[in-house]
């Protein structure tokens, strides 16, 4: 056991106990450290991750470790066993069985998988997302709950716009593509994406007061900046067509003149920071290279193949592994297998290298490691929550309540458009967003189930 390894461990062992005793000594601390629970997805980063297992892997997970939303969220989930938050405990919270059936499919591909230990680091995330969601169906109770959560993510979008411009203007850091504090530039623009959508309904809504209703109309302008500065193509496009359908859905719901007067200065700010950009976007939309587009291809192709001779995939965790250690990696390579003499000293090649990766395609990725029956459990898990906010959006009629589902359902349906071009719903960051929002959504949903019951009687 190395150092690091120990210290992660203690981190949680200590962390997670410290959670709890502040949350039994200071119950009013419960919503302010869900804001805090709800902003960390967004720094999933050293110094505030700690590694307890590496590997260097070029899948999608490389080992274990310990972030600042499991040290929260395992806290609030002992907190609530224990009866602290002394309110009734949603033990099988909506999608709790589709979510066992995920995780019964990650096992059954680990079966047959020949790295089944690369499958655990992926299958104790989707263990940990699953807690989470299931502890901010537990926490949001009321608006103010649902208020820490908004804030936390508002907050989570300033504090990348913050580290954006600090690391292109003030150190120099990043001279081309932005990332933030995430692994990835489209991770950073994905992640983005999913937030400001939300925020900008519940602008529109007039729903942020004080000091917050400054902030909002700032975070969503630093989330266009964030996405812009990650020069990413589907982001740029996506989120555009995001914040624009969210002010059209918003005005259609219940026309008013304030939304219109919004949406037009709204778009005019759009013009302006569109007109600045507009030079670097072009060139980015221009020079973008044709051999990544075709290296993409090449790996939805050998995902598919594997998908086809496994019934249930290669693996959790295994794409990768599997791509560059057997025949399927004649599939990222076809163009040029007719021309090599030596096929062992090619695939050790600095060339033979080049194109390994991950399939950038998260519904094909689930195909590939889980098989088909695998990928269509995950269809059915984010397609089941997707449903059931066009349901309860549609039915609700409260303003606030509204917006949250307006751009809940707009932020993902961000997330599952651009999933045909990434794997990045996979990261911790993007992953752990998307639990928690879910949680949101459901709790939401309850919120108002609750109180129209209430208003019947």
């Amino acid at each position: 056991m190395t150092l690091a390894s120990l210290l992660g461990i203690l981190t949680f062992l200590i962390g997670v106990p410290s959670v709890v005793l502040t949350l039994f000594s200071f119950p009013q601390l419960r919503n302010p450290m869900l804001g805090l629970m709800t902003f960390m997805t967004c720094y999933v980063k050293k110094p505030l991750y700690q590694e307890i297992f590496f590997l260097p892997y070029r899948g999608v997970d490389r080992g274990f470790g310990v972030t600042v939303p499991d040290l929260l969220f395992f806290g609030f989930f002992i907190w609530i066993i224990l009866g602290g938050s002394k309110q009734k405990i949603i033990w099988w919270p909506y999608n709790s069985f589709v979510w066992v059936l995920l995780i019964l499919f990650s096992l059954l591909s680990l079966a047959g998988s020949p790295v089944a230990y690369y499958g655990l680091f992926t299958l104790h995330k989707f263990v940990r997302g699953y807690i989470l969601y299931w502890v901010v169906v537990n926490l949001v109770r009321d608006d103010k709950a649902i208020q820490a959560m908004v804030y936390g993510a508002l907050c989570a979008v300033l504090f990348q716009t913050g580290v954006v411009i600090w690391d292109k203007y003030v150190t120099g850091a990043v001279v081309n593509r932005s990332e933030g504090s995430f692994p990835h530039p489209n991770t950073l623009a994905m992640y983005v994406d999913l937030i400001i959508p939300m925020v900008l309904a519940l602008v529109l809504a007039g729903k942020f007061k004080g000091l917050w209703s400054k902030l909002a109309p700032a975070a969503i302008i630093g989330g266009l900046i964030c996405i812009i500065f990650t020069k990413s193509r589907a982001a740029l496009v996506i989120g555009g067509a995001a914040l624009g359908g969210v002010t059209c859905l918003s005005i259609l719901l219940k026309p008013t003149g304030k939304k219109i007067a919004l949406a037009m200065v709204g778009f005019l700010l759009v013009d302006i920071i569109g007109l600045i950009a507009a030079p670097k976007i072009i060139e980015r939309f221009q020079k973008a290279p044709e051999a990544s587009a075709l290296t993409r291809i090449y790996f939805n192709q050998a995902a598919r193949a594997m998908a086809d001779s496994h019934l249930f995939g290669t693996g959790l965790n295994s794409y990768s592994w599997t791509l560059a250690n057997t025949d399927y990696y004649w599939y990222v390579y076809a163009d040029e297998q007719d021309e090599i003499k030596d096929e062992e000293e090619f695939r050790e090649s600095p060339r033979g290298q080049s194109r390994l990766g991950t399939a950038h395609h998260i519904y094909l990725l689930f195909a590939a490691e889980m098989g088909w029956p695998g990928m269509v459990v995950f269809i059915m898990l984010i397609g089941r929550y997707y449903l059931h906010n066009i349901i309860l959006l549609f039915r609700t009629r409260n303003d606030y309540y509204q917006a949250i589902l307006l751009g809940l359902f707009v932020g993902f349906s961000t997330l599952h458009l651009q999933g045909f071009l990434e794997w990045i719903f996979r990261q911790t960051q993007v992953f752990y967003l998307f639990c928690a929002l879910s949680g949101l959504l459901v709790a939401t949903g309850r919120i108002i189930k609750e109180s129209r019951l209430r208003s019947a009687t």
